[in-house]
Parts: structure tokens; C-alpha cells; sequence
């Protein structure tokens, strides 16, 4: 089986097990920190099906980056974690509902986010970059016209690849992550624009020497932050408080070297 069977296979389980999860789960309705000490454990939804940030441990449970942040949050809090994985499709449901009392599944703090969510300083950050054959010239935005770049459709890559308007430039769309990469290994296309852990983990794994991460013309960098309902605002304030400490003593960049294997990309982490 390779890379990409697998990664699809990691994804469509989590997705079962995601409907599962919703079904039979209770709704949390903690909110204050007096609630969440009250109940003895927190309800964290967390993204997965995103290697190198998580991977599936020999019992079947996800763990990884965000596995492990999620812990330490409930440590810090004197509680117990109740892990809910989630998707990009049910993690805002997920909260909105109450079914978790909080997320840390990579979103980014967007104006439109925002008018939902109380969404915290940022915990982590990612480069999005092309990826391309090593014997792909690319220093300079100019290389790409001609070429074939494949993106998630919809997707803020495609935004951006699409709006840089380099002549002869062709997008060429696919429904996830995991087919645009695909679209580049087979020869569809001349490139891709992807998370760099994300790629390199991909290439490391399944042995694929041939191609690499262009870092002299880079995308974007983005920033994710954790969320919580609109009147959580007691929680709020203590996790920009802990991701805060969490940064300055060492412990949030360990956890990020440990499971991704680089310091988080983009230097000091912003704060709003």
C-alpha cells in the first residue's frame, strides 16, 4: 500500500469514527473555569489524519502534536482530557453544538472566524510552499509560467497560486490535499502548493528522493490558533495565557521539534 492509500485510509477512518463520536456523544456545556474543574475533564476536539502533526499509536488512538497539546492544556487545568477527533467539515459543528468545550484542530483566526468563535493567540504556524522535481528551476515567481501547479480546490493555496497572475500559468484543481500531491508523484502536473512538514513527511516516508520543497519562492505563512464558544471568555483569556507561558518556557516549541521535526516556522508567534 502506499502513501497515498494510506493517507486516504487514516482520513476515511477518522471520518467514521468522527459520525460514531457524534452520535452517540453528550453535548459539554462547560464554559467557566469553576464548570471545567466542577466536571474533572475538558472536551478538546483535535484535527487528525494529518501526519507528521499526528500519527495512529498501536491501539488504534491518534496521537501527535496536537494530541499532546490538547494533554497538557487539561494538565495545566487540573482535569481530564477527553479527546474528540474532528475534520475540517465537523470541527466548528463540533463546538458550535457544545459536543467540545474547546478545539485545537489548526484554524486559522480569520475576521470570519471570529465572529463565531473566540479564537486565541496562535499556538503553532505553518509555510506553504510549491513543491516540485529537484531538477525544476524555481528561484523566482516568473519560473511557474507554463507550468502545472496542482491545489485543493477552494483551498487558500488556490487563492493564492490563482491570484499571483503569472502568465501561462495553469491551476489545476483537486478535491483534497492528498490528490494534489498525488497529481504531482504521478506526473500530472509540474507542481503543487503544500503545507512543507507536510511534504517533506510525505517524501521522507515513501522514499521519494526525486522531489523537494522550493523555499526560495515561498506562498504564505500561517498561523493557527485554538477556539472556543463566543461567552467562554473566562476560558479564553486562561489559554492565551497558557500558550503564552507555554512559548516562552520551552515546552510548546519541545512539543512541535518532537512530533514535526522542525521549531515552529515564522519565529516568534504573534499575539492579537
Amino acid at each position: 500500500m502506499n502513501w497515498f492509500s494510506k493517507l486516504r485510509g487514516v482520513t476515511l477512518a477518522t471520518t467514521f469514527a468522527v459520525a460514531a463520536a457524534t452520535a452517540a456523544a453528550v453535548p459539554a456545556k462547560a464554559q467557566t473555569l469553576n464548570e471545567i474543574t466542577e466536571k474533572g475533564k475538558i472536551t478538546i476536539g483535535v484535527l487528525t489524519g494529518i501526519p507528521p502533526y499526528d500519527t495512529v499509536d498501536s491501539s488504534g488512538k491518534t496521537a501527535g502534536f496536537l494530541v499532546d497539546l490538547a494533554n497538557d492544556v487539561g494538565k495545566n487545568l487540573g482535569v481530564k482530557v477527553d479527546i474528540v477527533p474532528v475534520n475540517n467539515a465537523s470541527r466548528a459543528a463540533a463546538l458550535e453544538s457544545g459536543r467540545v468545550d474547546m478545539l485545537i484542530a489548526h484554524m486559522t483566526a480569520t475576521p470570519e472566524r471570529a465572529k463565531t468563535f473566540l479564537m486565541t493567540n496562535p499556538y503553532g504556524a505553518y509555510e506553504m510552499r510549491f513543491v516540485a522535481r529537484k531538477d525544476m528551476p524555481l528561484k523566482k515567481l516568473e519560473d511557474l509560467a507554463g507550468k502545472r501547479v496542482s491545489v485543493p480546490k477552494g483551498s487558500t493555496q488556490d487563492a493564492a497560486v490563482s491570484g499571483f497572475g503569472v502568465k501561462g500559468l495553469e491551476v489545476v484543481r483537486f478535491d483534497d490535499d492528498a490528490l494534489a500531491m498525488q497529481a504531482l508523484i504521478s506526473g500530472q502536473v509540474d507542481a503543487t502548493a503544500a503545507v512543507a512538514a507536510v511534504a517533506n513527511d510525505v517524501f521522507k516516508k515513501s522514499n521519494l528522493t526525486d522531489f523537494e520543497v522550493k523555499s526560495d519562492v515561498p506562498i504564505f505563512t500561517l498561523y493557527w490558533s485554538m477556539a472556543v464558544r463566543k461567552n467562554a471568555t473566562e476560558l479564553h483569556r486562561w489559554l492565551n495565557n497558557y500558550i503564552y507561558y507555554s512559548e516562552v518556557t520551552g515546552s510548546l516549541g519541545a512539543l512541535h521539534q518532537k512530533w514535526v521535526g522542525i521549531p515552529i516556522p515564522g519565529g516568534k508567534l504573534p499575539t492579537f
